[in-house]
């Protein structure tokens, strides 16, 4: 799946919020010991449909997403509040770009002590600021922050070829989505998928699994995106928490509504 923050999954006992997240944006719900095996099943039954040559039913992946977002986490305001780091990196991501957009990479550079990003190639630039943004250590939601930064950049192979300061906006936002749409797909795999991907015999089925789940999720993110009205070129510092937790907020809504 291309993360390197794979652990044995969340147990039921785990809190859906960590005590240390110091987030009051969320409804506590009753730590069921069994809440992750009704998605675990599902998920195991779509990645079976793959083992033996059927596919993958896009319902059983439907609803496997489906439960886990409502059932599972408790919601939408639960689930995105359970990101952690990567709401803060994803905030940070969105006042650094939109200061690029609007005051240049020379004082985006400055005001937020980059290092020398100037003339770098996007793909580099990139990688730089990602050091800032997604430090490395941590816990398992920063791990998944970094591992889907770098997952960005490797889906945008056209960033090789400009440098920072020549890329456009909607260039700027095709970035963050890739980054947010990894961030939650991370996030359902360290949940209720790791042990599920043991399963597939060849590299083949385990690339088509991601697949359809990285299609799912992209094109929730791109829709809650175009829903919101989202333009990161009007975005500052002082409006990106909000918007941040919108676009993953109605993401998550949208997912939710996949079963229905």
């Amino acid at each position: 799946m291309g993360t390197s923050t794979s652990n044995p999954g969340q147990k039921g006992g785990t809190p859906l919020i960590p005590s240390w997240l110091d987030d009051n944006n969320f409804d506590p719900q009753p730590q069921a010991p069994d809440r992750f095996s009704v998605p675990r099943g599902n998920f195991t039954r779509f990645i079976n449909d793959n083992r033996t040559g059927n596919g993958g039913r896009s319902g059983h992946l439907s609803r496997a997403t489906s439960h886990y977002v409502r059932n599972t986490l408790g919601g939408s305001s639960n689930a995105t509040a359970r990101l952690g780091a990567a709401r803060r990196s994803t905030t940070q991501m969105f006042s650094i770009f939109n200061s690029i957009i609007t005051h240049g990479v020379a004082e985006s550079q400055r005001l937020f002590r980059l290092g020398d990003i100037i003339g770098k190639k996007a793909a580099d630039a990139l990688l730089m600021i990602g050091k800032f943004i997604c430090p490395d250590g941590g816990s398992t939601d920063e791990g998944i922050a970094r591992d889907s930064y770098i997952e960005a950049i490797i889906a945008m192979p056209e960033l090789q070829d400009k440098n920072i300061e020549d890329l456009s906006p909607p260039e700027f936002l095709a970035f963050t989505e890739h980054y947010m749409s990894r961030v939650i797909e991370d996030r359902l795999i360290n949940d209720i998928g790791n042990k599920c991907f043991s399963l597939p015999d060849s590299v083949a089925q385990i690339d088509e699994i991601q697949r359809q789940l990285s299609g799912f999720i992209s094109g929730a993110v791109s829709d809650a995106v175009s829903k919101l009205n989202v333009d990161i070129s009007r975005i500052n510092s002082s409006q990106a928490s909000a918007i941040v937790d919108s676009i993953y907020k109605k993401s998550y809504d949208l997912l939710a509504g996949l079963e229905e």
